[in-house]
């Protein structure tokens, strides 16, 4: 009969709506956090040489961003963060950015990615992982909170933060996490 119909109709949509919701929550992207400590590599840094991860940074809001140090898009992307980086430096906010290479592009020439640039840059290895345990794809920008909890993420290859719209959005996403 057609009320059966519409019924199944109703209960189909419920569903799908729930399913779509539950799989692209951003608070399910990442379970747990796992620590890390990565030698920074970037000596414009003001961690260069220095074992950083999440526990480093505990107390600040810290952006992980997943790079590859040899290709142009993810130099782009960087650049964009280490701009922002400074602009909320010198607001007197103390929020951090680091970028972590993935294991399969070890051997890539990462001082493309670093030049002019004072945010930190690390080197996953097969010992941390970190790629692996966070779950991340190439482009990530995970936002952790002053806890070192999971607040946020954006995949930088679609979310162009050199749009200035996209730019503000993060901006202000992550001055109003830092109150």
């Amino acid at each position: 009969t057609e009320t059966n119909m519409i019924r199944k109709i109703i209960i189909f949509v419920f569903i799908s709506l729930v399913f779509l919701v539950t799989c692209n929550s951003n608070d399910n992207h990442i379970k747990e956090i796992s620590d890390f400590s990565l030698i920074d590599l970037n000596p414009n840094s003001p961690t260069f040489n220095k074992k950083i991860g999440p526990s480093y940074f505990k107390g600040n809001i810290t952006g992980y961003y997943f790079g590859d140090a040899g290709w142009g898009l993810c130099r782009s992307r960087f650049g964009s963060l280490d701009k922002l980086y400074n602009e909320l430096l010198k607001d007197g906010l103390n929020i951090n950015f680091i970028g972590i290479n993935g294991i399969s592009t070890k051997d890539r020439d990462y001082n493309g990615m670093i030049s002019g640039r004072s945010l930190p840059w690390v080197q996953d290895n097969e010992d941390s992982r970190v790629w692996e345990s966070w779950d991340v794809v190439i482009r990530d920008l995970i936002l952790l909170d002053k806890s070192g909890h999971y607040f946020d993420m954006f995949n930088l290859t679609d979310f162009d933060i050199s749009k200035d719209s996209n730019y503000q959005l993060l901006k202000e996403k992550l001055i109003n996490n830092s109150k």
